[in-house]
């Protein structure tokens, strides 16, 4: 199993509580439209991580039910 980078390609810190299956979305489903995701404060709920960029994704992506 690879281990996934520490840092985003711009330099950022990627926060340490997101799993290893965190990555860049390739298409689709992305944390941008995840309901654990807060856009307003880049925030993860169901792994209590701020910074998130929301063009990645994880094992834990579920769909928002609601619009924005």
């Amino acid at each position: 199993m690879l281990k996934r980078s520490n840092f985003y390609p711009n330099g950022e810190v990627i926060d340490f509580n997101l799993p290893q299956s965190f990555t860049k979305a390739l298409k689709g489903a992305s944390c941008g439209d995840c309901y654990l995701y807060s856009n307003k404060w880049s925030f993860c709920g169901k792994y209590m991580a701020k910074g998130v960029k929301d063009t990645y994704v994880c094992e834990s992506w579920r769909k928002r039910r609601f619009k924005r």
